[in-house]
């Protein structure tokens, strides 16, 4: 009985030290990508194991383990023999990341139309008249985190697995171009007031209304977002005062 226990003991032990390793493993794959994703980190960077290992405490294996799961992400790419650096940010992927957030959100807009309770209802209006007060006390960062919060209640209320996974594997992507986009003068106040036109047709459940705004809405980003000068100093690599997180 005795040397069972002990048995017992020497397998709870191993089984914490993978745990452990599993739990560094995760922190050093979010350390870096949140450096990428505040833009901490510039396109073409490069990423150096030794010098990420200095700065974050650890070994080079962890490091290691984490950029290769970054390039499977798109967050960071490789040249043989010559390293690893931060994935660049371009026009054809950004165009290609919101058609398909519209393609998504259009479905659930037109399906909320028809589905949503009238609780649900005024749980979508409520995140905007959060938006609104926010933005009356120029809180743009609070304002930023209700435009959020309304799209992604539109997704999550859809009640599709898939849809909501498919939303999930682009949040990265997505954060790290909001971080950019958000610098622009004027268009988290501009994206609230156009939250507020595809509530007032989710509200009447017009579905094809409801669409048609919500396309409208991306189409109004991307307008505004390809051009700016914010997109354009990021994608040379220029720093940018403005985009360095505080």
């Amino acid at each position: 009985m005795r040397d069972s226990h002990i048995l017992d003991m020497q397998e709870s032990i191993r089984l914490q030290k993978v745990t452990d390793f599993q739990l560094l493993k995760d922190k050093v794959y979010e350390a870096i990508k949140k450096s990428i994703i505040n833009l901490s980190f510039l396109p073409d960077e490069p990423l150096v194991e030794q010098r990420l290992a200095e700065e974050l405490g650890v070994s080079k294996s962890p490091i290691r383990e984490a950029l290769m799961r970054l390039e499977r992400e798109g967050l960071v790419y490789t040249i043989p023999f010559k390293g690893c650096f931060v994935a660049k940010v371009t026009r054809k992927d950004i165009i290609e990341v919101i058609q398909l957030r519209e393609a998504l959100e259009t479905f659930c807009v037109k399906y909320a139309c028809k589905i949503f309770s009238h609780a649900e209802i005024q749980r979508a209006k409520e995140i905007i008249s959060e938006a609104k007060e926010a933005l009356r006390q120029d809180d743009i960062k609070r304002c930023l985190s209700r435009n959020l919060q309304f799209h992604e209640f539109l997704i999550s209320q859809s009640k599709n697995e898939k849809i909501v996974k498919a939303y999930a594997n682009l949040q990265d992507h997505l954060d790290r171009y909001r971080n950019i986009a958000k610098q622009i003068v004027g268009r988290v106040a501009k994206s609230h007031r156009e939250h507020i036109l595809i509530m007032d047709a989710l509200e009447q459940r017009d579905e094809a209304l409801a669409e048609k705004r919500m396309a409208d809405h991306f189409r109004s980003i991307l307008e505004d977002f390809l051009p700016s000068a914010e997109l354009g100093s990021f994608m040379h690599g220029t720093p940018n005062s403005a985009l360095v997180p505080n």
